[in-house]
């Protein structure tokens, strides 16, 4: 069990970490603090604003505020538990070794975006300033010298990434894409019920996995009397 909390200009914050305006509890210079904070963070990254107390406490930015504000959603450790920034997630105390880190280190990033082209076609500049070829992105090997070549393999930061697929291109046999996720083959030639299409449901939990809780999440999903459409039953994996 985590407590979720909100950070406002709270003074025990203040000099432990959100230190730029010695002590202000102004909420202007509060927030300012908190953008410097969030910049360049993504938002399931959790940090520690103070290595004081217990090790337990750590926040993430939250960018869901008040007119967009960007705010520090707080997470507490139960007792007993200290939380690793390493693998961002809590763990018993003994078995935490970086509650005198605020944060993880920040990952080098390649200069992908440039006013003027540095490097040659068909190759981009790494953040220590060699040129290396596109393909050698998000290929699970450094080949830049600081390593920033596989630091930007998320979503749409990875150079490599698909195109978005267009269906005035994509067309069957070869090539299929629905923009929404909404359609499937078949279904704008009434071929096809879109209730009768198979579809992959993917699950998202936060909180420890064990053989208890899996199982018995497991069995309360994917029982034989849950069956699919064609008469198959539902399967799952993790």
């Amino acid at each position: 069990v985590l407590a979720f909390s909100s950070v406002e200009a709270d003074a025990q914050f203040r000099g432990k970490g959100l230190s730029a305006n010695y002590g202000s509890t102004d909420f202007n210079d509060f927030q300012d603090e908190v953008v410097t904070l969030c910049e360049d963070r993504t938002p399931n990254e959790y940090f520690r604003l103070t290595i004081e107390g217990d090790c337990r406490s750590v926040v993430r930015c939250d960018k869901a505020g008040i007119a967009g504000t960007i705010r520090l959603a707080k997470v507490k450790c139960p007792s007993g538990l200290a939380f690793d920034l390493e693998r961002q997630t809590c763990d018993w105390k003994a078995s935490v070794n970086n509650c005198d880190r605020l944060s993880k280190p920040r990952l080098a990033k390649p200069n992908l975006h440039t006013v003027e082209p540095v490097c040659p076609d068909g190759q981009l500049q790494c953040g220590s300033g060699e040129c290396i070829a596109r393909e050698f992105f998000c290929n699970s090997r450094d080949d830049c010298q600081d390593g920033s070549d596989e630091n930007v393999c998320r979503g749409d930061e990875d150079p490599n990434k698909s195109d978005v697929c267009n269906p005035a291109e994509c067309f069957l046999p070869d090539c299929f894409c629905s923009a929404d996720g909404t359609s499937a083959p078949g279904i704008a030639e009434g071929v096809l019920e879109i209730a009768n299409v198979p579809m992959m449901i993917t699950i998202n939990f936060n909180g420890a996995v064990n053989d208890d809780n899996m199982r018995e999440l497991y069995n309360k999903l994917f029982h034989i009397e849950r069956i699919n459409p064609n008469g198959c039953t539902a399967k799952g994996t993790f």
